[in-house]
């Protein structure tokens, strides 16, 4: 039997057939010739490098085949669904830290109209989808006007690749969340 799940931000597939004792996984996204991307496959309780996807037909591909066991131990199995990450770039773009992904602000589904709108303004943003949870992580510079004005009180401040972010997080309707400090 074969499984198919969307790509984290709907772009490419996931292909998954359990054959015995053993999954063939199969990940394809276009080749949208930016940079070097990595596949990874996620269950409830962790994820599995598939490895850097080669181009092939105008497509980047990677298919690995893992036994159901690996897959168990790793948090794996059953499959919930994958990655595609940039990470190399070939623009000098920059690469986002691992389990992140850059995304246009106008194109995130937000729950409140104010919310889309604070997003669209804001150009792109990194994103961290986490089983019906959504992660914005906006850079944060004090001179610029502060990302989603009216989530302050929710916004915190985290560093990581040398830079300084303002983390929010929603829920599978594009609500914001409370995170206690």
């Amino acid at each position: 039997m074969e499984q198919r799940f969307a790509l984290d931000g709907g772009v490419g597939a996931l292909s998954v057939r359990e054959e015995g004792p053993r999954a063939s996984i199969a990940a394809e996204r276009p080749d949208d010739g930016r940079g070097l991307y990595k596949a990874y496959l996620r269950g409830r309780g962790g994820s599995v490098l598939l490895g850097t996807m080669t181009p092939e037909n105008g497509r980047l591909l990677v298919r690995r085949t893992f036994s159901l066991d690996e897959l168990r131990r790793r948090g794996a199995w059953p499959v919930l669904g994958g990655a595609a990450e940039m990470a190399f770039s070939f623009r000098g773009e920059e690469t986002p830290p691992q389990g992140w992904v850059w995304e246009e602000g106008d194109g995130l589904e937000l729950g409140e109209r104010t919310l889309r709108q604070s997003a669209s303004r804001l150009g792109r943003i990194l994103c961290r989808r986490e089983g019906e949870e959504l992660t914005l992580a906006c850079p944060f510079e004090p001179e610029r006007e502060f990302p989603f004005p009216e989530l302050f009180c929710l916004g915190r401040i985290e560093g990581f690749g040398g830079r300084r972010f303002v983390l929010f997080s929603f829920d599978r309707r594009g609500r914001p969340i409370l995170r206690e400090t």
